[in-house]
């Protein structure tokens, strides 16, 4: 049996294609913040997936920062989210 944390997306270790294609590419110069050839590729196959080809993409560094972006782009200055504890974790 299989046993499935939902804890948080901190807690694993990384997959080992990952890991195998992280040190393949290791020593590769790249452009930075997103600039990267990988990061252009994946917007790229995001804009095609979503069939809009003017989309900006942009790739933050995990879950806690990508909800910050969304929550804090959509509430209102009077308005908040509720959560259970356990959300807070």
């Amino acid at each position: 049996m299989v046993k499935y944390s939902f804890k948080n997306d901190y807690s694993e270790g990384a997959h080992p294609n990952i890991l195998r294609t992280l040190s393949n590419s290791n020593l590769e110069q790249q452009e930075g913040y997103g600039l990267d050839d990988y990061c252009k590729e994946a917007g790229n196959l995001i804009r095609k997936v979503i069939k809009n080809s003017k989309a900006d993409v942009h790739f933050v560094s995990g879950g806690t920062q990508a909800n910050l972006i969304v929550i804090s782009s959509i509430l209102k200055s009077y308005e908040s989210v509720i959560s259970a504890n356990s959300g807070a974790h």
